[in-house]
């Protein structure tokens, strides 16, 4: 009984991932266009997770920050679903020349960097580069594992600060190449950042809930060391949120005011206002009191809430691309998400058990 209780989760994300990948097959065929725009908001949502779990372990790694030491198992088998989100790429792949304008440019003055074969060769790179630290950090931390939490070794020391600077150069351009290449003409040098800004804090939202609704709940220091993280970078997004726009503004260029145009407009300006509140004053307002990052009961349903408002982040980046006038909510959104959630679900999950 207690072995079939270790596997009950993992069986209800793969029913919740399999149905989502049902809906998104579906779509595929029918109305490949939202289809692949649905995907590649949730993918993209899920991935930057992923990646943000990854560097937030290379960074305690660094920083030789023992209250993490609990934790990390929770970050490295989120981090685990690398694997997982190259195979989840796959499916992404049929729908390039629907989503992306500069796959019918080939004359196009960037075509030297954005051709689909060049697009494709980036993300193998990109995959190989972050399974690769992500699944030696595991690893490594695994074979020294003897029950009771010991900090990092040395090599994984060395291993964390060589990988840091791969992890954000690959990050960033996965960002152009995923998400700012869907306006092609529109550029921002602080939109990996950005992207990055997100997932990051939506990571440390996940290992926040993980931890506070685990076997074992956050203690006072932990939950203050996480609690204060999740403030500071609740801060941070809306700090990079605010220069890019500020600065695009004060440029007034059309080719970049473009990109903001119907994202600030209508009901997308209506979705940009709920992420400035949801994202970030209402977490801030919830976060600051210090009975709130001590408590767990207290910080699970904000880090809940957090994750929720990174997939509308997203959402918000990728859709306008495909509806450019309003939101036009979907089922097949709802499939992406299951899709992503359910099977990033279960091979955490399982990572875990095992």
């Amino acid at each position: 009984m207690i072995r079939a209780n270790r596997w009950r989760p993992v069986r209800v994300w793969l029913a919740i991932g399999a149905a989502g990948l049902v809906l998104s097959v579906i779509g595929f065929v029918t109305d490949p266009h939202q289809a692949y725009a649905s995907w590649l908001a949730a993918f993209a949502a899920g991935v930057s997770i992923a990646l943000g779990a990854l560097i937030l372990v290379a960074v305690t790694h660094l920083t030789g920050a023992r209250w993490f030491d609990p934790l990390r198992r929770i970050a490295l088998d989120i981090a685990g679903t690398l694997p997982l989100f190259a195979l989840l790429f796959l499916l992404l792949l049929p729908g390039v020349g629907r989503l992306y304008p500069w796959a019918h440019a080939p004359n196009a003055v960037n075509a030297a960097y954005l051709n689909p074969a060049f697009f494709v060769i980036r993300a193998v790179v990109y995959f190989a580069i972050w399974i690769a630290v992500g699944l030696t950090l595991r690893r490594w931390a695994l074979a020294r594992s003897t029950g009771a939490e010991l900090p990092p070794s040395q090599r994984e020391r060395a291993l964390a600060a060589v990988a840091l600077p791969a992890l954000g150069l690959t990050l960033t351009f996965a960002a152009f190449d995923w998400l700012m290449s869907l306006t092609p003409a529109w550029s921002s040098t602080i939109f990996g950042v950005y992207w990055f800004a997100g997932g990051f804090l939506a990571a440390l939202a996940l290992v926040a809930l993980a931890g506070a609704l685990g076997p074992m709940p956050l203690d006072e220091d932990r939950g203050y060391a996480l609690g204060a993280l999740l403030l500071t970078f609740v801060v941070f997004w809306a700090y990079i949120a605010y220069c890019q726009y500020l600065i695009i503004w004060i440029g007034d260029v059309p080719a970049e005011v473009a990109w903001y145009v119907p994202r600030v407009r209508g009901s997308w300006g209506a979705l940009a206002l709920v992420l400035l509140f949801g994202q970030f004053l209402l977490p801030l307002l919830a976060l600051l009191p210090h009975a709130a990052k001590v408590s767990s009961r207290m910080l699970a349903p904000v880090a809940a809430w957090l994750l929720v408002m990174h997939y509308l982040d997203c959402y918000w980046l990728v859709l306008p691309a495909l509806h450019p006038d309003a939101v036009h909510a979907h089922w097949l959104d709802l499939g992406a998400l299951a899709a992503v959630a359910g099977t990033a679900g279960a091979w955490a999950t399982w990572l875990h058990a095992t």
